[in-house]
């Protein structure tokens, strides 16, 4: 499948800050999608115009960022060096083409992405299969970066790590993007523990009580197996997550976790069902939690008061520029993937670094694109949560609504950890969120037809 295949070698490419590696991803994306553009109709005809739209205006903007303008309209900018002040001619809005050129590719290949969750989303087997792909590469990525924790050995493949050298990061350099792709992972293995919980009650009800019923008979049913393999998977994620030892990340994994058991506390007869596995996922995750250490992660919250203190060199003070580049530039933007050059004109802190990003997406899409434009993708996200929780409540089919839950838990995480950090602007994680976006587009609404399938 090619979706999940460009996921895998995007997150296996060092999250896809690899260029080399990420080209094979953009040619696999960008190749499906074309080949799927020649589907019958009948193939796409349920998805929704806003599928089309959003991410169309979205490619439009951006393409006018590196149009030439027409003579007359052409900016010149004044930068001022030790010597003397330099008239700098701009023949576009993008005050870098080259760098907005190269993060419009990485655009589109998110808008195949979405576009082909979109397909796969479509068909109820596609869907389960690319599910439980995306649960096998967060439980492989997981795996490996607990070994990186627990051995002290810090390489990802043969390269040898240069920073957080004490933390797990998987295949990702970073040790927040890491925990941006697990909490991304993470609900739909809770989503689909509570799956298996409801399938396992229903398919007990109607069981006779005089057939004898001993512990054997009970571990050997498959709907049990599943169900522990999945909250093992769940438990393994969350202690990754935490070993990584982001503190935003296990702040939005958490508060996506606790979205999700409230959801679920809130629908008819599953109130009792989220109490009982959130206690044991609890439980369990703290277990293993205390048996490893859990030192490194307190200790790191407990330098939270520190590091925001320190205003001069911090991320408010880095956010603070930002907000005078959105003044500046409210309408259009300086360009997309412009941030880190842009910056230097307002840079008042972190004098003699290079500051690559605002550690806050909203702010960034801001400066990038204008603020209109950051607006209509963040409320169009905000839209699609919505219409995955109401499918959880409404859409037809036990998976459906599972996989609306896990979907409405991954856009809650990673628009949380958006505040601090910058997951969206790395490829692995972008396309990730762009597939989840496509997977809760697929959500069929309450007065839809109920899905041909067994649930």
């Amino acid at each position: 499948m090619a979706l999940i295949a460009g996921v895998v070698f995007a997150v296996l490419a060092f999250g896809g800050t690899n260029p080399a590696y990420f080209a094979l991803v953009q040619i696999i994306l960008l190749g499906a999608a074309a080949l799927a553009m020649r589907m019958p109709k009948s193939e796409v005809a349920g998805m929704a115009p806003a599928a089309f739209a959003i991410p169309a205006a979205l490619a439009g903007i951006a393409l006018l960022q590196i149009c030439p303008l027409p003579e007359k309209f052409l900016f010149v900018r004044h930068t001022a060096d030790a010597m003397n002040d330099v008239a700098v001619a701009r023949k576009s809005l993008s005050f870098a083409p080259y760098s907005t050129r190269t993060s419009f590719l990485i655009l589109i290949t998110c808008f195949a992405a979405f576009f082909l969750a979109q397909i796969v989303g479509e068909n109820r087997e596609r869907k389960r299969r690319f599910i439980n792909s995306l649960l096998v590469l967060g439980t492989a990525e997981a795996l490996y970066g607990l070994v990186q924790y627990l051995s002290g050995w810090q390489y990802i493949f043969a390269y040898a790590k240069i920073y957080d050298l004490e933390e797990a990061t998987g295949t990702y350099i970073n040790r927040n993007h890491y925990a941006g792709f697990l909490e991304m992972i993470l609900p739909f293995s809770v989503a689909l523990l509570f799956y298996e919980y409801e399938k396992s009650r229903g398919a007990g009800s109607g069981t006779s009580f005089t057939v004898p019923v001993n512990l054997k008979s009970i571990l050997i049913r498959q709907s049990l197996q599943r169900l522990l393999l999945f909250l093992a998977v769940a438990v393994v994620l969350f202690a990754a997550l935490c070993f990584s030892r982001s503190r935003m990340g296990i702040a939005a994994a958490v508060a996506s976790l606790s979205v999700m058991f409230g959801l679920a506390g809130l629908s008819r007869s599953r109130g009792k069902k989220g109490l009982v596995l959130a206690g044991a996922f609890a439980a369990l995750s703290l277990g293993l939690a205390v048996w490893i250490g859990p030192g490194p992660i307190v200790e790191r919250f407990e330098n939270v008061g520190q590091e925001f203190t320190m205003r001069e060199q911090s991320r408010f003070a880095i956010w603070q520029d930002s907000r005078a580049l959105v003044r500046e530039h409210p309408l259009l933007g300086t360009g997309l993937g412009t941030f880190p050059i842009v910056y230097t004109q307002v840079q008042t802190t972190f004098l003699g670094q290079f500051v690559n990003h605002a550690h806050n997406d909203y702010l960034e899409l801001a400066v990038d694109l204008g603020v209109p434009t950051a607006l209509l993708l963040y409320g169009s996200i905000c839209m699609v949560f919505a219409r995955a929780a109401r499918g959880f409540f409404h859409a037809h089919g036990k998976f459906e609504r599972y996989v609306a839950l896990g979907c409405a838990g991954s856009i809650v995480a990673i628009l949380l950890h958006s505040l601090t950090d910058f997951n969206l602007y790395i490829p692995a994680n972008a396309i990730l969120f762009s597939t989840i976006l496509g997977l809760a587009m697929t959500v069929p609404r309450p007065n839809s037809a109920p899905w041909s399938a067994a649930p």
